[in-house]
C-alpha cells in the first residue's frame, strides 16, 4: 500500500533534513521532530461498503417507478448493485476517496497525537516539543505542540508550516517542503521559546513509516 519508505525520502534527504532540524533548534529551546507516513490513515473498506449500500438501496427505486418490477427483481437488482459497486470501491484505490473529510481530519490529528506521545515529545524538560506529522497518501499535515509552546504560539500559527509541506509534496519536492517547514517552525520557536542552556533532548532523525 502507498509508497515504499525508500521512495518517500532517500537516505541523503533524511540526513539533510536531520541537519535542518539541528540548525532550526540552534536558535531555540524548542525541540522539533518529523514523522512522515506512507500508510493511509484509514485503510479498511467500511466507508466504501457504506456508500455502496446507500447507493444500492436508493438507485433501483427510480427503475422500479419507471418500469414494472416486482419485489424479488428489485431485491436482486439492489444486491447486484451492492456487490458490483462494493467490489469496485472496496478493493481498489477508490476506497480512500470514500472516507469523509471530517473523518480523515480526526484520524490525522489522532495519529499525530499518538506519535507525539509514543516518541516522548511531551517529556522534554521545558515542554517545548513540536511534532510535524505528514500523512502522504491522504495529503494531511498536522503539527502537535507541547503545552508551553501551544500556550504561547496558538494553533493558527502552524498553518504556514503545514502549507509548506503540502506545497512541496504536491510539486514533487517533499524534502524541500519539509526543509522549509522545519525552518519556519524553528523561526516560530525562536520567537516564543528563545534559547537558554539548550540541550538536544530528542533525536533529530526523520521517522519514516
Amino acid at each position: 500500500m502507498g509508497t515504499t519508505n525508500e521512495n518517500v525520502l532517500t537516505a541523503a534527504q533524511q540526513a539533510a533534513l536531520a541537519e535542518a532540524i539541528t540548525r532550526a533548534e540552534a536558535g531555540t529551546a524548542g525541540e522539533i521532530q518529523v514523522v512522515v507516513s506512507s500508510r493511509p490513515l484509514i485503510d479498511h473498506p467500511f466507508y466504501a461498503l457504506m456508500w455502496a449500500a446507500v447507493i444500492a438501496l436508493v438507485l433501483p427505486w427510480p427503475v422500479a417507478l419507471l418500469l414494472r418490477v416486482d419485489v424479488p427483481e428489485l431485491l436482486a437488482l439492489q444486491a447486484s448493485v451492492f456487490i458490483l459497486l462494493g467490489s469496485l470501491l472496496a478493493f481498489t484505490p477508490l476506497r480512500h476517496s470514500c472516507v469523509p473529510r471530517a473523518v480523515l481530519r480526526a484520524a490525522a490529528r489522532g495519529t499525530a497525537v499518538d506519535h507525539f506521545l509514543s516518541l516522548g515529545i511531551h517529556q522534554t524538560e521545558g515542554r517545548t516539543g513540536v511534532l510535524i506529522f505528514v500523512a502522504l497518501p491522504d495529503h494531511r499535515v498536522e503539527v502537535v505542540a507541547d503545552d508551553t509552546i501551544h500556550a504561547r504560539v496558538g494553533p493558527s500559527a502552524w498553518t504556514d508550516v503545514c502549507t509548506r509541506v503540502l506545497t512541496g509534496a504536491r510539486e514533487g519536492r517533499l524534502a524541500e517542503g519539509l526543509e522549509d517547514a522545519i525552518a519556519e517552525a524553528g523561526r516560530l520557536l525562536a520567537r516564543h521559546a528563545p534559547p537558554d542552556t539548550h540541550k538536544d533532548e530528542l533525536p533529530n532523525r526523520i521517522v519514516v513509516l
